[in-house]
């Protein structure tokens, strides 16, 4: 094997070290998957390596091969035409049906085959390839898909209005790139940093059609949530513009930086965590995606809770969560609620009841209102900002924002808790939702919120 340079990465990787996995000139399809704990890192990487180039000629006969589909597909031959002959409406269906791919890959197939291929003008004579190096390297097996369609993806949106001699230099530049040949250490760049570079090639050469496809860009926009839930949780999703994907990038970043240090306890304080035995917060165990979709929920109660919102019938926006006596006086059950066809869990229900507004319905054996009481007041502005002032700018557990946060009853409403400065505390949502769903609790120690951990936390040595 090559040797190691002194930091311990290897100098090079020989190419023919994935042979070792299954003998001199053996391909990479032939490796033993069972044996892969057993090589080398060298072995490793040249083997992976290999089955990437392997991959890459196989894309490019996909690549090619949908382009001939598609052509002998063409809506102009009618009922004769390949897909039409084996009962398919496009070329892109007789694929997945062939292929086995998605639609959405058969579809990039038949896209980067038309721009890299060879054309057919109606006179039936030949005409050149739109982009013939970037097809000559896929057939090289220099370049794959994901770089390929990147470079004619950027290229075509600017080819209209572009230069055709700076069209060609910038298609000879990106395939350097993405090949390796036009850097100078000979590495090849990812897919993704050629994407970037062709995008700034697209801008350079079509300087007036930044903002048309900016406008283009904006009416793509789109939002959805569905309204029907799956094992209790709501699909949804959309796409946002660059500017506003920013925006919201910051803000996932500001609020998913690192806690930081707790602040100075008094000593009554100090004394009343060495009481319980309680140890410094377990780490997060939340994933990203999960640390991500809290916070979003936190904007959605900061903004439904902002004075600037629209009212609906005069009132705030408010989600109403129909549940029976009996549920909440067991503190077992689900409850119903308006706008998604699912139900949610007592603990959920309980935290709705902490940060918002309750109003008694008296029903009748047949589901008819028989009386209605009056509102439950939950914490005022003025009580939040009182509960800010007194424990600082952010959750009293982690770091979110308190604007984004929701007031917790320490000592529960239903248990004659009162809605009052010296019984709230602000949480975020994910830790309101953990002290009502588990078995951490919140006490005050002369007149500030202590956490208190489950005993089974207390009990475990590698919380301590």
């Amino acid at each position: 094997m090559n040797s190691q340079a002194s930091g311990g990465f290897p100098e090079t990787i020989s190419p023919g070290a994935a042979s070792c996995a299954g003998g001199p000139g053996a391909s990479p399809l032939d490796a033993d998957l069972t044996t892969l704990a057993g090589l080398s890192a060298d072995e490793l990487l040249a083997l992976t390596a290999d089955a990437a180039g392997v991959l890459r000629r196989a894309e490019a006969v996909l690549i090619a091969c949908s382009n001939e589909v598609a052509s002998r597909s063409d809506r102009a031959l009618g009922s004769s035409g390949l897909a039409a002959r084996h009962g398919f409406g496009r070329a892109s269906q007789l694929l997945e049906q062939v292929t086995g791919v998605s639609a959405r890959s058969a579809s990039r197939y038949i896209r980067v085959g038309a721009l890299t291929g060879q054309r057919v003008a109606d006179t039936g004579l030949p005409l050149p390839a739109l982009f013939p190096r970037v097809g000559e390297a896929l057939a090289a097996g220099l370049i794959g898909m994901d770089a390929a369609e990147a470079i004619t993806r950027e290229l075509s949106l600017a080819a209209p209005r572009a230069d055709l001699d700076l069209l060609t230099a910038a298609e000879e530049a990106l395939v350097g790139q993405a090949t390796g040949e036009a850097v100078s250490e000979g590495l090849a760049l990812p897919a993704d940093l050629v994407a970037g570079q062709a995008r700034l090639w697209r801008d350079a050469l079509d300087p007036n059609g930044i903002e048309p496809r900016a406008d283009e860009a904006f009416s793509k926009r789109d939002l959805w949530v569905s309204r029907v839930a799956q094992n209790g949780v709501v699909p949804f999703g959309g796409k946002l513009t660059v500017d506003v994907a920013a925006k919201l990038h910051t803000l996932f970043d500001a609020m998913l930086t690192p806690r930081t240090a707790p602040q100075c306890l008094t000593e009554d304080e100090e004394q009343k965590l060495h009481d319980t035995d309680a140890p410094g917060r377990p780490k997060d165990s939340r994933t990203p995606g999960q640390q991500r979709a809290d916070i979003f929920a936190s904007m959605i109660d900061s903004l439904a809770r902002s004075g600037d919102v629209p009212t609906i019938s005069g009132s705030a926006p408010t989600v109403l969560v129909t549940v029976s006596a009996e549920v909440l006086e067991n503190k077992q059950g689900t409850g119903a609620v308006v706008g998604v066809a699912d139900r949610i869990p007592y603990s959920s229900i309980e935290q709705i009841l902490c940060d918002g507004g309750t109003q008694p319905v008296g029903l009748g054996a047949h589901g008819d209102v028989l009386r209605l009481g009056r509102s439950r007041r939950p914490f005022s502005r003025r009580q939040k900002l009182a509960i800010i002032a007194r424990d600082g700018p952010t959750c009293f557990e982690c770091d979110v924002p308190a604007s984004g946060c929701e007031v917790h009853h320490v000592v529960p409403w239903s248990h004659g808790g009162e809605t009052d400065v010296s019984n709230g505390v602000i949480l975020c949502w994910y830790d309101h939702h953990k002290m009502h769903a588990s078995e951490w609790k919140i006490e005050m120690v002369n007149g500030k919120p202590i956490s208190i951990p489950p005993p089974w936390v207390k009990r475990m040595p590698y919380f301590r």
